[in-house]
């Protein structure tokens, strides 16, 4: 019992907790548990958990929505390309109290440090380097280049940084880079014609600088830890002496402290002028972006009930549908917050998509019928999955706007698809109602 308790509290801790909690248990005294704990904590650890579940479930229910999102490979080697693609949405309802990339934004790339380099961004046939403004309600198409620097493996995610939202991540999958660290190389031309490699440009002069900062520091800390310290200092000042702390000495060795960080910066940036006669500043622009031709198919969806049924962990729709285009369609998929509920009678399964992000209960549509061009019908929609709750999903009904929000997609008889976004009201419920409504 004892042991499998053991095992439980691992895996809700991970192993760093439950180490510090075996050693709390053992050691009686705090001084070498608190050092145990120091030392397991600093020790480095593979991070496995996605950030993404960490944001506000309205941000990620109610603000961009992303599909078709590939991935050109699932393992590559130092210098090698990798290249990330998709489409995302723009909900026409965004929630009021988020700022909107209406605003700013920019497109970028979720990952765990620089551990990749982006070598090209394009939105809409339009160069990414810059800042953007997005309309609500629009579709977007993106493609991002990076080449692996660092062997390891990594979560990779496409990620739209929002000001003053922050970033809203999109799909990840684990993607493996191999070969040397060493071996990296990033080679560019500049306007004056110079070949050189960004990866190890200027190494030499930044750490020399470094260790010039680093001694001043230390003369300047040493100087003062050679006085005494903490409880000299503080009986002196509780008996009234503090003004004889500082002694004359003391402030000419400030003063000559002072003159030499004056010359050192001011020598540094001569020198480095010198060195580097040629600069282009950081540049801080806004592009225009236009948005995709918005889909020619009229079909309209009027949410009459959405609940969430807490014991099943199913969202259930009860839907109007109006078809206005000139083909029958069928429910094929629903997508929010990067995870997919699938009609398999309609939508087959990519081999090589994250089969996390994909809800094995599907998608269940009743009636399951083809509904006719030009003609209205209701139908009952059941989306379930643990993801509601093991992502905190489910706590939007805590928040401000208790919506959610996400993409339908319907698919013609010749596999045309049409997208519809989805925003509505969401009440949480214990008993299931829609499908005896039926």
């Amino acid at each position: 019992m004892a042991q499998a308790a053991l095992v439980q509290g691992e895996v809700r801790r991970g192993w760093s907790g439950s180490l510090i909690f075996v050693l709390a248990r053992l050691v009686k005294s705090p001084g070498p548990a608190l050092l145990a704990a120091f030392l397991v904590l600093t020790l480095p650890a593979n991070a496995l958990a996605h950030g993404e579940r960490a944001q506000e479930p309205s941000l990620r229910l109610s603000t961009i929505q992303w599909y078709d999102t590939k991935w050109s490979r699932d393992q590559i080697e130092v210098n090698q390309e990798l290249t990330l693609s998709g489409r995302f949405h723009v909900m026409a309802n965004w929630p009021l109290e988020i700022p909107s990339p209406a605003g700013l934004s920019f497109l970028n790339v979720g990952v765990p440090g620089p551990v990749f380099i982006r070598t090209a961004s394009i939105v809409n046939g339009v160069n990414g380097v810059s800042s953007m403004s997005l309309a609500l309600g629009q579709d977007y198409e993106y493609r991002i280049v990076l080449r692996g620097r660092v062997p390891g493996r990594y979560h990779v995610h496409p990620m739209l940084d929002v000001r003053d939202t922050g970033p809203i991540l999109g799909p990840g999958k684990w993607v493996s880079v191999t070969g040397d660290a060493a071996a990296f190389t990033d080679p560019v031309t500049t306007l004056t014609g110079q070949h050189l490699d960004l990866a190890r440009y200027g190494l030499g002069p930044i750490a020399g600088w470094h260790l010039v900062w680093i001694a001043i520091a230390l003369l300047w800390l040493g100087y003062w830890l050679r006085k005494p310290l903490l409880m000299p200092r503080y009986e002196a000042v509780q008996a009234g002496d503090g003004d004889r702390l500082i002694t004359r000495t003391d402030r000419m060795a400030a003063a000559i402290m002072l003159a030499l960080t004056l010359i050192v910066a001011i020598g540094e940036t001569v020198l480095t002028s010198a060195a580097y006669p040629v600069t282009v500043p950081l540049q801080s622009n806004q592009t225009k972006v236009p948005a995709l031709a918005p889909s020619s198919a009229q079909i309209t969806l009027v949410p009459e009930q959405v609940t969430y049924l807490v014991p099943g962990r199913t969202v259930e729709f009860r839907l109007r549908v109006a078809n206005g285009s000139a083909k029958p369609i069928r429910f094929g998929e629903f997508t929010t917050a990067n995870l997919r509920f699938l009609n398999r009678a309609v939508v087959k399964t990519e081999s090589d998509y994250p089969q996390d992000l994909i809800a094995p209960a599907g998608l269940v549509v009743r009636p399951d019928e083809p509904i006719a061009a030009g003609a209205s019908e209701e139908v009952s929609i059941e989306a379930t999955s643990s993801v509601w709750e093991t992502d905190r999903l489910t706590a939007l009904m805590s928040d401000p706007t208790n919506r959610i929000g996400g993409l339908f997609m319907f698919y013609a008889p010749d596999g045309e698809r049409s997208i519809v976004e989805f925003s509505s009201p969401i009440v949480p419920t214990f008993t299931q109602q829609m499908r005896d409504a039926r």
